[in-house]
């Protein structure tokens, strides 16, 4: 067994305050996987039967939009753990997971990650803190992103003008995902404004159009009638007469 495996195993926040032989236990149960830049660990739907450790690198979370756009809803690094949810829940992976760089990661099966929570109860309670912190980070984007959406309903795109949420290259804390996935959202309203503004400026032209055509059309119909045709004739009748009177 490699101790490195069990050092790493002791950094992840799950494990923390457990008993090294449940180290010894763990680490002759987890596979580990080299990821390359771009690889997909998983896609969004496939079925959730293990976790993963990333030990090295990066991955991005990913889901796709209507229109098939790559949408990215996180990004997390060594020390970290995913695709717990589907694990606990049953359910289909809800996101796909795909390297960023060069990635090592450890994969832990849903049967051996239960036999080991049922002899190490009190890593429920790491599991369940771990879940709670994320709800809470989720909660918090939600309201961020809830208030930003009333306010682009009211055509109001000014906060995008304000403190800009930047990347941070330290480690990825609980508000830095905040800030991931609120710069995600800053580029598509920033998007939907340039399409309000090139959509107004199309009406606008529409509309100067349709005011010229409206125009020739009252020209044309009053040029196009006999009192209009009468009073041309008349007027070139004084302008000859004037001539002669000359």
């Amino acid at each position: 067994m490699a101790p490195d495996i069990i050092d790493q195993l002791k950094k992840i926040n799950w494990f923390n305050e457990l008993p090294d032989d449940f180290f010894i236990a763990l680490a002759q149960k987890v596979h580990k996987r080299n990821l390359s830049k771009d690889e997909v660990l998983f896609y969004k739907g496939d079925g959730g039967d293990s976790l993963f450790i990333i030990n090295s690198g990066a991955v991005k979370i990913v889901t796709h939009d209507s229109q098939e756009n790559e949408v990215v809803l996180n990004q997390v690094g060594a020390g970290e753990i995913i695709g717990e949810m589907a694990l606990l829940d049953r359910e289909p992976r809800s996101a796909g997971v795909v390297a960023l760089e060069e990635t090592s990661v450890m994969e832990l099966s849903r049967e051996d990650f239960m036999e080991i929570l049922s002899r190490q109860p009190e890593l429920a309670l790491s599991v369940i803190r771990s879940l709670i912190s994320r709800l809470r980070h989720n909660t918090s984007y939600i309201e961020q992103i809830t208030e930003m959406s009333r306010r682009v309903a009211r055509g109001d795109y000014s906060f995008l003008s304000e403190t800009r949420l930047e990347q941070t290259e330290k480690e990825r804390s609980g508000q830095d995902k905040i800030r991931q996935l609120m710069a995600e959202f800053y580029t598509m309203v920033q998007g939907v404004r340039e399409r309000e503004t090139e959509l107004k400026e199309q009406v606008q032209k529409l509309a100067l159009q349709i005011d010229e055509a409206k125009r020739k059309q009252v020209f044309e119909a009053i040029t196009n009638t006999d009192f209009y045709a009468d009073l041309k004739k008349q007027a070139q009748t004084l302008r000859a007469q004037r001539k002669d009177n000359k």
